[in-house]
């Protein structure tokens, strides 16, 4: 059946769109940024380099620092701030210009204002405030001179910045300490700090600052900086517009490459996909079997691994009918295999004996005996019959291999031994001319061994051979049963000529014989361990008194408890024989 598509899921395509939006979005943004910071980086360098310029040429090349120097030591001293306290309570800057008229001026400089009267004359001459005004004119000029929106002095005590000389300033704040800016919070009263653009309120301004230095003999002192401000306001807005206007064509850049990506990612991958999914879908299994007309057949001939994942898929769903044509030959033999083999195994039960008791209208004994092949057929096998009135013979093999070659050649032993046996002779004798003709027709070389035992039931006297075969177990009356140790001999099957050896066994009223093939003793357990003689034993003494068919189902359950879950990898036969007498009482 074909599935259709769930509605709400999210496939295939929606999640490589997605990564791809992801991934422009993150270049898109990463590009912005980029964009950004160069054209900032570039705009700012001019501006710092203009505001350093004009801080370090009013500081050094161009600036009388005497004036500085001399105006620090008045302005920073009890006498000046007790004079501007007076001025502060009354609101009267003139009470700071009067002050400063009656100071006495630079004395280095004195000369410099004799020679320049006219540019003073209104400003306070010979005294301090001359000096101040000349600061304040200086400033001014060469404020204009550099292109730079101000420029102003001050002196720092305990990392406190207070004001010196700034043009248009009232008097009134002269001394008074600055507010404190963040950006310069890092540097010392003598360190050169670098331009800084920084927000100065609703201003954003680029400041740079210059000690004024002031040399004598080998040393030196600052006694004040001087720092230039430009306003960066329209800078500032440039740069919003600029990032605006690059976010914008970005934005659409983006866009269209989202487009045409998606475009693309449907026409290559995501549609090609759909075809794959459709196809590999529509192969399934009809009422004659997979067929080759349902092997997907699309027209992809991309050389990529979408190419290859269809030809991959094709291949497989051509392994997928060649091998459910093999499959349906495989198991349409293995089915005929099967119905024979069930054919052989039924065959092959029903030659031996099981109808039991076996001979109801003979009193002299009791017998019961049972076969389970580890396959469908076996290798091992059981027989008796009566080879005359007064003779009853006992059979139990195991040929060396299992399956039907073993059965094939059970059946060939056991008609080859009932067939010598019903001639006559002693055990070794039987056994001796049917290893002859066993060892002509024996091309697969394989062998069986073999008990053979024949039990004259008008005395109860045993006569027995034993062709490489487990040692039977026997119970005398009132005694446990124990293992008898016969003498062995070779195996059938393997040499042309050899002679096996009889013993005899006088078996009592009440006398019990048991017989079995390897399979009962080397059967595992999970831990691989084997049921052994011993367990054997044990189970046939747990009842001792039973029935030969009780002793057989009491040993089978006391196998099938020991092996558990292991499995069953060889054949198990047993016979039991109970000997009740020739009155049968």
């Amino acid at each position: 059946m074909i599935q259709t598509r769930k509605s709400h899921r999210f496939g295939m395509g929606a999640k490589l769109n997605l990564m791809l939006i992801a991934g422009i979005l993150l270049i898109s943004l990463g590009l912005l940024l980029i964009t950004y910071t160069v054209y900032k980086q570039k705009v700012d360098s001019i501006y710092f380099k203009q505001a350093e310029v004009a801080a370090r040429d009013l500081a050094i090349e161009h600036f009388p620092y005497q004036l500085t120097s001399y105006l620090r030591e008045r302005i920073d001293s009890d006498e000046f701030r007790e004079v501007r306290a007076r001025a502060t309570a009354a609101n009267d800057e003139r009470i700071i210009e009067d002050w400063m008229r009656a100071q006495p001026p630079t004395p280095y400089l004195a000369e410099y204002y004799a020679k320049n009267e006219s540019n003073i004359a209104d400003k306070g001459r010979y005294t301090l405030y001359g000096d101040y005004r000349m600061l304040e004119v200086h400033l001014e000029d060469e404020r204009a001179t550099f292109d730079i929106d101000a420029a102003y002095i001050q002196y720092v005590v305990d990392g406190v910045n207070y004001s010196l000389v700034t043009p248009g300033e009232s008097l009134l704040l002269i001394g008074t300490a600055k507010d404190p800016i963040d950006a310069f919070a890092q540097y010392g009263g003598d360190d050169v700090m670098p331009p800084t653009i920084y927000r100065n309120g609703e201003d954003w301004l680029c400041t740079a600052c210059e000690p004024i230095e002031e040399y004598w003999d080998d040393d030196y002192w600052i006694p004040a900086r001087l720092y230039v401000d430009i306003d960066m306001r329209g800078v500032v807005e440039e740069r919003r517009w600029f990032l605006v206007n690059s976010a914008l064509y970005i934005a659409v850049l983006t866009l269209v490459a989202m487009a045409v990506t998606m475009l693309l990612t449907r026409r290559l991958a995501t549609k090609p996909l759909m075809q794959l999914a459709e196809g590999a879908a529509k192969f399934e299994m009809g009422e004659e079997g997979f067929s080759r007309d349902m092997v997907i057949d699309l027209p992809i001939r991309s050389n990529d691994e979408i190419g290859d994942l269809y030809h991959e898929i094709k291949s497989m769903q051509m392994r997928i009918v060649d091998s459910a044509d093999k499959l349906t030959r495989v198991t349409a033999e293995r089915e005929r295999v099967k119905t024979e083999l069930n054919m052989a195994a039924k065959i092959q039960t029903s030659v031996l004996p099981r109808q039991f008791p076996a001979f109801p209208d003979r009193p002299e004994f009791d017998l019961y005996a049972s076969m389970d092949p580890a396959k469908a057929v076996g290798g091992d096998f059981y027989d008796f019959f009566m080879v005359d009135d007064d003779h009853l013979a006992l059979v139990i093999a195991d040929v060396s291999d299992k399956g039907v070659p073993a059965a094939l050649f059970m059946m060939s032993a056991r008609n080859i031994i009932n067939y010598r046996a019903k001639m006559g002779g002693t055990p070794s004798e039987i056994l001796t001319s049917a290893n002859a003709q066993l060892r002509e027709d024996n091309a697969m070389r394989m062998f069986v061994t073999v008990w053979l035992g024949i039990l004259e039931l008008s005395t109860g006297r045993l006569t027995c051979t034993n062709a490489g075969h487990e040692y039977p177990m026997l119970r005398r009356p009132g005694e446990d049963f124990r293992m008898f140790e016969d003498e062995h001999g070779i195996v059938m099957g393997v040499m042309k000529r050899t002679a096996y050896r009889d013993y005899t066994l006088d078996l009592k009223p009440g006398a019990k014989l048991f017989v079995y093939t390897d399979g009962l003793a080397e059967a595992n357990n999970e831990r691989e361990e084997q049921f052994g003689t011993d367990r054997i034993l044990q189970a046939l003494n747990d009842q001792p008194d039973g029935s030969p068919r009780e002793l057989l189902e009491h040993v089978r359950r006391a196998v099938d408890g020991f092996t558990g879950e292991a499995s069953q990898f060889d054949d198990l036969t047993m016979l039991c024989l109970e000997y009740r007498g020739a009155d049968g009482t």
